[in-house]
């Protein structure tokens, strides 16, 4: 046996086999009583849906209201402090205690104690 680059140089490559894509034929036949274009028309291409105008930018915009707010919206950080504590008290709980499994509402009594101050709690900072 030779080494394996005698065994390369004596290869011969396989032949290649080419086929032709077969000719398409267009077949036309008699349309059907509830076809809703006959086959002679060419198909339509769906309407496009109208443009929707583009929002003004900020600058351009009525003001608001003078003195009123633009928009306040609540999240964690501009909860107040006494939901965040509640809130947080009771996530710490939460995630410690084997007993209290929250996507079915089950607790144990100090989980449900925690739960109830959370629920009660306002978000709204007091001015």
């Amino acid at each position: 046996m030779g080494n394996l680059l005698d065994l390369i140089a004596n290869m011969t490559p396989a032949p290649v086999v080419t086929t032709t894509a077969p000719a398409l034929i267009e077949v036309t036949s008699a349309p059907a009583a509830n076809d809703p274009q006959p086959a002679s028309e060419p198909l339509q291409a769906p309407a496009t849906p109208a443009p929707r105008p583009t929002p003004a930018p900020a600058a351009q915009r009525a003001p608001e209201a003078a003195g009123e707010p633009l928009g306040f919206i609540l999240t964690a950080a501009t909860a107040s402090p006494e939901w965040r504590q509640s809130r947080d008290r009771y996530m710490t709980h939460l995630m410690a205690c084997r007993a209290c499994y929250a996507p079915t509402s089950r607790y144990c009594q100090t989980g449900d104690e925690l739960r109830a101050i959370y629920d009660s709690t306002p978000m709204e900072p007091t001015l």
